[in-house]
């Protein structure tokens, strides 16, 4: 049965983009946690690390959507699974196309810089809407774990909605502002990824059968 390995293969994904994204913070020390999105780590020497980092969070969505497609029935679950293989796409675009500078000007990006970009409008709202669909067909299902994947999926919004705000709040064309709303703007964004990689991972232990 392929769900097992499956759900193993979700869970050492996810626990591997956890680690690169840990060692960036060591690698990149320049970068300022809270001021920075992940994305930018993949500029300079250490870009393949996070290359890695986004590669396994798509393979780990990729593996949890195999894991599940056998024991989800309903069309809500279905279309979770859907937007899941979507998020995976997505990330794993993240992972091939790095972001350009944050100063580069709109008409200047590169076609890495613009699929980047692409990667993140594909990912990022598959990724969360499949965290709600999917929580809600079958954390029924997840014994004595559906309200833990509730809960991390309320984190996982709540994060977007608040890098959402910020993101709004600063504006595309405004000049920067070293005390403005984006100095935080890389809180809720490193929150948002951590607890996906939890969620695909509570997801996908009671599937695992270690």
């Amino acid at each position: 049965m392929m769900s097992p390995y499956a759900a193993r293969a979700a869970i050492v994904a996810a626990a591997v983009s956890l680690v690169t994204l840990a060692a960036l913070h060591i690698l990149k020390p320049d970068l300022h946690p809270s001021r920075t999105m992940i994305s930018q780590y993949a500029l300079g020497p250490y870009g393949w690390v996070m290359a890695l980092c986004f590669a396994a969070f798509g393979v780990a969505s990729g593996s949890l959507a195999v894991a599940m497609v056998q024991d989800v029935r309903s069309l809500g679950g279905r279309i979770g699974i859907a937007l899941l293989l979507t998020a995976a796409v997505g990330l794993v675009m993240a992972a091939r196309f790095p972001m350009d500078p944050v100063s580069t000007p709109p008409a200047q990006m590169s076609h890495t810089g613009r699929m980047h970009g692409v990667a993140f409008l594909l990912g990022v709202p598959s990724m969360v809407l499949a965290v709600l669909v999917l929580s809600l067909a079958v954390g029924s299902q997840v014994s004595g774990a559906g309200w833990l994947l509730m809960t991390v999926g309320a984190v996982i919004w709540i994060s977007l909605i608040i890098m959402i705000g910020i993101m709004l709040r600063v504006g595309p064309g405004k000049p920067p502002d070293p005390n403005g709303p984006e100095r935080f703007v890389g809180v809720p964004n490193r929150l948002l990824m951590v607890a996906y990689a939890v969620w695909l991972t509570v997801a996908a232990w009671p599937v695992a059968r270690w």
